[in-house]
């Protein structure tokens, strides 16, 4: 998430982007409560935004190169609504869509459903209710789409997820470039 401030595209990332990506990395979200694990969730994530934040106002290399990736600094948002956050954090499927939905992208016409969890199971619940579809860029999608504990469908193409690689901060649907790693695999 935080690599993607770093290439070019309309994406600024938010402590409540941050909040959740990391309960999902680290799995926090599958007991669907919020607890003393959460508030250090979102204090550590308000601290992230903050230093990266000023990271990039205090140096002027950084500052430049993002103006010269279409990055607008102010986007940036350090101050989301800790009880928004602390919303997602009870409510696993609009944790989920909170986080895909950074992903989203509706000039594309290209459609992918991601089966997750429903906020009263730990596994992943092929009905329709537990899942999301979103648009993106086939070509490059952002690094931390493909997630284990998540299950993906090409809707454009009517195809399944079998393998999902990593290249230079992208991820790529069933292909495996040279170079590249995995990062989802069925």
């Amino acid at each position: 998430m935080i690599n993607s401030l770093f290439q070019p595209g309309d994406y600024h990332f938010s402590t409540m982007d941050i909040a959740a990506a990391i309960s999902i990395a680290t799995g926090h979200y599958s007991d669907n409560e919020f607890n003393k694990f959460s508030h250090e969730i979102i204090d550590f994530s308000y601290h992230i935004s903050h230093e990266i934040k000023e990271s990039i106002i205090k140096n002027k290399v950084i500052r430049d190169g993002l103006v010269d990736y279409g990055k607008n600094i102010s986007l940036i948002d350090i101050k989301s609504d800790r009880t928004a956050i602390e919303c997602l954090f009870k409510d696993k499927k609009e944790l989920f869509r909170h986080y895909f939905s950074t992903f989203n992208n509706a000039i594309y016409n290209h459609s992918i459903q991601i089966w997750h969890q429903g906020n009263d199971n730990t596994w992943i619940d092929w009905t329709e209710k537990n899942s999301i579809r979103i648009n993106i860029n086939p070509y490059k999608i952002r690094e931390g789409f493909f997630l284990i504990g998540f299950d993906y469908r090409d809707v454009t193409n009517d195809k399944r997820l079998h393998v999902a690689s990593n290249k230079d901060g992208y991820e790529y649907f069933n292909k495996c470039l040279k170079n590249s790693s995995r990062v989802w695999m069925q």
